[in-house]
């Protein structure tokens, strides 16, 4: 499986991993900003990141806001993010490049990076209400990078430079 996501600043990524610590969670792999829902690829890790590659040409560097603190409903607790139009095109982009794994979010999904997983709904929704919030309040997503996920690790396959803008 393959994945087309950011990895946020090392501030904010020491943030989510000394929450994880201190409240014994964890998300799935390392901090990150999902730029499109995982997928299969049958084609070869040089294609795909040609592929990749091209979509990502003329899209241009943007501001990530964060939000709050929330909970999806399958016991998972993230801190919402931001990216306004720009996140839009570059999500959309990216899509037709493969068919989802499992269709997670659907057309509506929430740019979010995720704290913890298979919490139940009422732990979940307990830890988002006491969670500091970090105080980085915004970043700049000037990179995207290409994963695989390998026996649940996530390996880093390319990074590509967005556009300045």
């Amino acid at each position: 499986m393959y994945g087309v996501l950011a990895w946020p600043p090392k501030d904010l990524c020491r943030f989510f991993k000394e929450l994880q610590a201190v409240h014994g969670v964890s998300g799935y792999g390392p901090p990150h900003l999902n730029l499109r829902q995982p997928f299969q690829w049958e084609w070869g890790e040089e294609a795909l990141a040609r592929a990749v590659e091209g979509i990502l040409r003329g899209h241009h560097a943007f501001r990530v806001r964060l939000g709050g603190w929330r909970t999806f409903s399958s016991g998972v607790v993230y801190l919402r993010a931001y990216g306004g139009t720009p996140f839009k095109r570059l999500y959309h982009a990216l899509e037709p490049l493969a068919p989802p794994e499992k269709e997670i979010e659907g057309p509506s999904y929430i740019p979010h990076l995720t704290l913890a997983l298979g919490l139940d709904g009422k732990a979940a929704e307990a830890l988002a209400a006491r969670l500091p919030l970090p105080k980085r309040k915004s970043f700049l997503l000037r990179e995207v990078a290409l994963v695989r996920d390998d026996d649940g690790r996530l390996v880093e396959v390319a990074r590509f430079s967005l556009d300045p803008a």
